[in-house]
């Protein structure tokens, strides 16, 4: 383990970031419904985990609206933060006289991870999907969902690619000597799910009574058909569930199932507990196997 670095957040763009002075990787964090509102605080003892495990940090709050459904427009949301946040913290560094191979890993977005807990891993398996070639992307978007809402999410998308090549711009001019990386979206970053929760339905004490959410967009069965469209995507996408986990035990049988067909062996680990192990006290074995997946995760990014 790396010697005790102290974890202090500060707020760039519309996010908390916690940089470490040597990066070995930046964790993008999405939390749970509720609980990712005030990620800082509720995943305290998590983050600091992986911080003293040398990774920097970027939460992403996870809007506190109860009856927001609309999970495209929270997915997109975020992508347009990432490339706005890119620039500030490049900026940041710059304006510190920071090392420039410091910089650069701020740079290269093969060192920006994913981490999601619950809801949140929804929002990032969406992202993955958007990150698809494009023509290929639209066939699927056309055959899971409503013509309207496939129509709306390549408008937006549209959108955001302008957001994209804006940023893109900002940081070539900051970094003149720095050879540009153009990355698509979140195309081949590595992700690790905690307890998946994409279907918003609700088991109750294992029994088959559920409580299901039918007003969420994409709802179940149009997110489980997107992600089964999307083959050649979830290469780099790693699953940890909870043994006691009654709430998205469905979802993770269905994401190990899918990532059982990719490119490497699949990524699969469950541990005890419940669906709200990531918000406990005691988070060594669970940060030492984030940490040991993101290791694995980075040793397939080369081999893709």
């Amino acid at each position: 383990m790396l010697p005790n670095t102290q974890l202090n957040f500060r707020k760039l763009s519309n996010s908390q970031v916690a940089l470490h002075p040597n990066p070995k990787g930046i964790i993008q964090f999405i939390g749970s419904f509720i609980f990712g509102s005030f990620p800082a605080w509720t995943y305290r003892f998590l983050h600091q985990y992986l911080f003293d495990q040398g990774y920097s940090l970027i939460l992403y709050r996870f809007p506190l609206n109860p009856i927001e459904f609309n999970h495209w427009e929270v997915s997109f949301g975020l992508l347009k933060e990432q490339y706005l946040l890119k620039t500030e913290i490049i900026k940041t560094l710059k304006e510190e006289s920071q090392p420039d191979d410091v910089i650069n890993t701020y740079s290269n977005p093969a060192n920006y991870l994913w981490l999601g807990h619950s809801l949140g891993c929804k929002y990032i398996i969406l992202l993955e999907i958007s990150s698809n070639e494009p023509a290929r992307r639209s066939q699927i978007f056309q055959e899971c969902l409503d013509k309207k809402d496939a129509d709306e999410a390549i408008k937006q998308i549209a959108l955001i690619e302008s957001v994209q090549q804006i940023s893109k711009g900002v940081i070539d001019k900051l970094l003149p000597q720095t050879e540009s990386v153009n990355q698509f979206f979140i195309k081949d970053q590595s992700s690790v799910l905690l307890a998946p929760e994409i279907s918003n339905t609700v088991r109750i004490l294992k029994s088959g009574w559920r409580i299901s959410n039918s007003l969420a967009n994409p709802n179940q069965k149009q997110t489980e058909c997107l992600i089964r469209s999307s083959k050649e995507l979830f290469n780099l996408t790693g699953v940890i569930s909870f043994k006691s986990d009654s709430i998205a035990e469905d979802d993770v049988a269905f994401m190990v199932e899918q990532i059982q067909h990719k490119h490497f062996k699949p990524l699969y680990k469950e541990l005890e507990g419940w669906h709200f192990e990531p918000l406990s006290i005691y988070i060594e074995h669970l940060g030492q196997s984030i940490v040991d997946f993101f290791d694995e995760l980075k040793s397939r990014q080369s081999n893709l």
